[in-house]
């Protein structure tokens, strides 16, 4: 499997990658490094929001929702960009 690239958003439920960049504003980018949303930890999809907005995610043990207008800001890979493991596929 070759890597794979896209953004937090493009994640459904199950699927998982590496935090590889974010690209947000200052104010929330450092928040979202706050949270544990640094480059090269795991994330998974866990849940849609019924409407869609937010998604919540798993990472670093915790559960955490985020606005998909700020998931579209988190570049992930489906392969670990530290230790080369992979991730489930995502389309």
């Amino acid at each position: 499997m070759g890597k794979k690239t896209g953004n937090l958003a493009s994640l459904h439920p199950g699927q998982q990658g590496w935090i590889s960049d974010i690209h947000a504003e200052e104010d929330i980018g450092q928040r979202l490094r706050d949270m544990g949303l640094v480059e090269g930890s795991r994330i998974e999809c866990a849940y849609r929001s019924p409407f869609g907005d937010p998604t919540a995610y798993f990472v670093k043990g915790t559960l955490i929702a985020i606005r998909n207008r700020d998931a579209e800001n988190i570049d992930i890979e489906s392969e670990s960009p530290l230790f080369g493991g992979s991730g489930r596929e995502w389309g």
